[in-house]
């Protein structure tokens, strides 16, 4: 049986991050929050991801800034064309800066991806 990790565990993830990925993490980690408050907040495979019905959706440090990610990415409607996915990588978001952010566009890909999981 998969046990919950507590939401503590994705703090102490932000909270390891640069302050610039800091700032991107907590604005893609209200939007999740703000848009789908039953999606199961947890780390898992060493990211903060958010689960209901199965896997939603992630984000991940990556190099250049933070990658916020889909796990049935393919599937959605990505009205924006922004999601990329390279070499076997779960298709996400690039962001870099917080300007890189939109809540209107994550909020409707969030909403997306948990209805997929429901039907």
């Amino acid at each position: 049986m998969r046990s919950k990790i507590s939401t503590n565990q994705v703090d102490e993830y932000i909270d390891k991050l640069s302050p610039e990925k800091q700032l991107l993490a907590q604005a893609v980690r209200q939007i999740i929050s703000q848009t789908a408050a039953h999606l199961e907040e947890c780390v898992r495979w060493e990211n903060p991801c958010y689960f209901f019905y199965g896997p939603v959706c992630y984000f991940a440090s990556s190099r250049s800034g933070l990658h916020f990610g889909f796990f049935r990415g393919k599937e959605l409607n990505d009205t924006n064309k922004r999601l990329v996915s390279r070499n076997g990588q779960l298709p996400h978001i690039k962001l870099r800066t917080i300007e890189d952010i939109d809540e209107e566009y994550f909020s409707d890909l969030v909403r997306q991806a948990v209805q997929l999981n429901q039907n």
